[in-house]
C-alpha cells in the first residue's frame, strides 16, 4: 500500500503545475493624438498567461487582439494601435 501512495505522490508531484502550451501575451496599445497644438502619444500594456492552445491558435488569439482605429474629425486624429505578441513560456 504504501508504495501505491508513493507511486501516486510521484505522480501527482510531476503532473501539476505543468506549463506546457502556455504562453505569455503582451497587449501593448499605443493611442497617439495629433491636432494643431502638437502630437502627444502614450501607450499601456496588459500581460496574460494563456494556456492549452496550440501554436495556430495561440496566433489566432494574436491576429484577432490586434488592431488599426483611427480617428479623424477636422483638425484632430487619433491614432489607436492594438498589438497583441505571444511567446512559450
Amino acid at each position: 500500500m504504501r508504495k501505491v501512495l508513493f507511486i501516486i505522490a510521484i505522480f501527482f508531484l510531476f503532473s501539476c503545475n505543468k506549463d506546457e502550451n502556455c504562453f505569455s501575451c503582451t497587449t501593448t496599445f499605443t493611442i497617439t493624438i495629433k491636432d494643431p497644438g502638437g502630437t502627444d502619444s502614450f501607450s499601456v500594456e496588459d500581460k496574460r498567461k494563456k494556456c492549452d492552445f496550440t501554436e495556430s491558435q495561440i496566433r489566432e488569439f494574436e491576429k484577432n487582439n490586434s488592431d488599426t482605429i483611427t480617428y479623424i474629425n477636422g483638425e484632430l486624429r487619433i491614432d489607436t494601435v492594438i498589438v497583441t505578441i505571444c511567446k512559450r513560456q
